[in-house]
């Protein structure tokens, strides 16, 4: 399967796609991961790790879809481009995707530049037009991952509210602000799948969202 981490920029997703990845691969699934951003931050911080335990490709292009072999019997997952910046490449690899999570801080600011954006496409309409080059003409189910949450503050409770009225399929598994996922990007990691990540692999698993084997 391929699951698409899309966002806007700035929202922490590479960050959250490395864990991720060391998360899914310590608990024992066959996991590629994809630098489909320009920046290539992800491949970035594997250099600067030494190297991660799986393999790291890139393709940030508008030939994603086409390019790419999916995994037998594992998970890609997919570092994508900026949806604001690079919308062609997110079009890409949502045409093969077969779930896509937003990664955003619970903030009005971002929830404004996901839901309501200046100068760019609203993100669930850009999930919602992949459909049309899609087999059943379905687009794969979005769910939204609060990263950066801060302990003691309300803005998480009254963000997930407004989300949840509106339809958003919401992780209950939130990660957290801590200077060790903050600063991590150019270190290995370490025992993902023993916190908040592991967390998320195991509530995806319950939601039938991800299966190994």
């Amino acid at each position: 399967m391929l699951i698409a981490n899309i966002s806007p920029r700035s929202m922490g997703k590479t960050t959250d796609t490395g864990f991720m990845a060391h998360a899914l691969h310590e608990a024992g699934y066959t996991v590629r991961a994809w630098d489909a951003d320009e920046s290539q931050h992800l491949t970035q911080w594997a250099e600067a790790a030494g190297g991660f335990p799986f393999p790291v490709s890139q393709n940030a292009t508008a030939t994603f879809a086409t390019d790419m072999d999916p995994l037998k019997n594992g998970i890609d997952i997919v570092d994508v481009g900026h949806t604001e910046n690079h919308p062609h490449i997110a079009d890409s690899v949502l045409k093969v995707a077969d779930l896509a999570i937003l990664h955003m801080e619970p903030s009005m600011a971002d929830w404004q530049r996901v839901t309501k954006p200046r100068t760019s496409t609203a993100v669930k309409e850009i999930v919602a037009r992949s459909a049309f080059a899609r087999p059943g003409r379905e687009a794969p189910p979005l769910w939204v991952l609060f990263n950066r949450v801060r302990s003691g503050v309300k803005s998480a409770r009254e963000i997930r509210d407004l989300m949840s009225e509106e339809g958003w399929n919401l992780f209950t598994v939130m990660i957290p602000m801590w200077d060790e996922i903050k600063q991590a990007t150019a270190f290995p990691v370490e025992r993902a799948a023993h916190g908040p990540f592991g967390e998320l692999v195991t509530e995806m698993e319950t939601k039938g969202l991800i299966k190994n084997g």
